[in-house]
């Protein structure tokens, strides 16, 4: 069984977790710190490392439970365009939130990406509950 979307979709998203990472180890190379966060910055704000670890950390705690949520309905026959809408949700929800992590809170970007994030996960989830109790 082939999913091309949801391999498109973990494709792209893999691209931006390596560059995430690679962003995380050049913090880590700068403040000459090979494990821990360097919390805060001379200033008391949260250190560059603090915000890249971050920013890392959160794609790898909410991309996996999506990704799997998209492949499963995929692999149930859920239409194309649903598919496509909560693949574009996943993508512009991980930009988002890498954009807007660092920024001062409140902030649109953040914000606007945490509540993409977590409404595809509702979705995806609802669809799928439908699908098993509802639409054998």
């Amino acid at each position: 069984m082939q999913l091309p979307i949801t391999l498109g979709t973990a494709a792209v998203l893999g691209i931006l977790f390596v560059a995430l990472g690679a962003l995380t180890t050049v913090q880590r190379v700068q403040a000459q710190t090979g494990l821990g966060l360097d919390a805060q910055g001379p200033d008391g704000a949260p250190s560059p490392l603090l915000i890249a670890n971050r920013r890392h950390g959160h794609f790898a705690e909410y991309v996996p439970i999506s990704l799997i949520l998209i492949g499963l309905l995929e692999a149930w026959g859920v239409g194309r365009n649903m598919l496509l809408g909560l693949a574009g949700a996943l993508i512009l929800a991980r930009l988002l939130l890498a954009f807007g992590i660092n920024a001062k809170t409140p902030n649109p970007w953040r914000l606007s990406g945490n509540i993409l994030q977590w409404g595809l996960i509702l979705t995806a989830s609802g669809a799928g509950l439908f699908r098993v109790f509802f639409a054998r």
